[in-house]
């Protein structure tokens, strides 16, 4: 493994613009990093940001890309337990300009290797942890989400907006999504969506809120959008509300209106997932949440997958908004 194949990019730009697969050199693993052979890797909207420039880390030119793979381990570094060569391992994201997987040889830190849990193939490891994580921390670990809340889960297509719907379905509550048009609502309520509101449907997201839970409000949000689109929900929190914001999809700056935040002592929480995951109790806790969900049927969604040479397709995918799930790249299992 002197030589493999990787997913780079030399200048800042649209994926399917920039990046390229280029050969690259094998380096021995660090003291602290373990070097995973890559059966699949999944893409994501960070993904997306990062080769833009626009993502909380910045590339160092020329850059790899990725944080999600599943594979096997062929080499550790001094300090990590030699016993883990040849395992099945799967990534966990975090905040990094230096540790891309995508390509057939990633090399991570030893501190966010997960387990392959054995009820999943390669395409379905390699998209557990991204969302399932991104999910876990704000309803789980600082909300406690419960059988009397409601959430609402905007732009729910996204894979961790239906991760979202699960998790929040396995801690018993009820759960309110949105979705740009119709087109999609049959998907999100197979995820386990109790309500869902197409936002060309005429009807204004605060009186469907009302009405489904009524008039109490919801007490958790998980808005990827935030923006203007803030003030379509603001009048129908509960008391006592967390507002986690994870994304800016509206493009648009977000403006907080105190004075209806004060009227129901709600919380705006900037997230990101990359936040906890460096805390080693908190992604203890995460991934065994997430292990045990797996090993009662929790599943994934898959969108599409593509042959590692038609990587650049898949960034065009994951660029038209279309996909409903996880879009995946498998590798030559060889």
């Amino acid at each position: 493994m002197d030589r493999f194949r990787a997913v780079r990019f030399h200048r800042l730009g649209d994926p399917a613009e920039v990046l390229a697969i280029e050969e690259l050199s094998a380096e021995p693993p660090a003291d602290d990093e373990v070097m995973i052979r890559v059966d699949a890797f999944a893409l994501n909207r960070a993904d997306w940001l990062y080769c833009r420039g626009e993502h909380y880390s910045l590339p160092i030119l020329p850059s790899r890309i990725g944080s999600e793979c599943a594979g096997t381990v062929v080499a550790v570094g001094a300090a990590v337990d030699p016993a883990l060569i040849g395992r099945r391992v799967c990534t966990v994201p975090f905040h990094s300009s230096t540790h891309g997987v995508q390509g057939e040889v990633a090399t991570v830190p030893a501190a966010y290797v997960a387990p392959w849990p054995a009820e999943l193939d390669a395409v379905e490891a390699a998209s557990l942890w991204m969302q399932y994580l991104t999910a876990y921390f704000p309803l789980v670990e600082i909300a406690s989400v419960g059988p009397s809340d409601h959430v609402l889960i905007p732009a729910a297509s996204s894979s961790a907006g239906l991760a979202a719907i699960q998790v929040a379905k396995l801690c018993g509550a009820r759960v309110i999504a949105t979705s740009r048009t119709a087109r999609k609502a049959a998907s999100i309520r197979e995820a386990g969506a109790d309500l869902v509101v197409p936002l060309d449907g005429g009807e204004r997201l605060s009186e469907a809120i009302d009405r489904v839970t009524a008039g109490h409000g919801v007490r958790v949000v998980f808005d990827p959008v935030a923006g203007p689109f803030m003030a379509d929900y603001l009048d129908a929190l509960a008391d006592d509300a967390r507002i986690f914001v994870y994304g800016l999809l509206s493009g648009a700056p977000t403006e907080l209106d105190i004075v209806r935040l004060v009227r129901r002592a709600a919380i705006v929480h900037p997230y990101s997932v990359f936040n906890h995951v460096r805390h080693p109790d908190e992604l203890r806790r995460g991934i065994a949440f997430v292990e045990k969900a797996v090993r009662a049927g929790l599943r994934p969604r898959i969108d599409s997958r593509f042959d590692f040479d038609d990587v650049l397709d898949a960034y065009r995918r994951l660029d038209s908004h279309d996909q409903i799930g996880k879009i995946v790249v498998r590798l030559d299992p060889a």
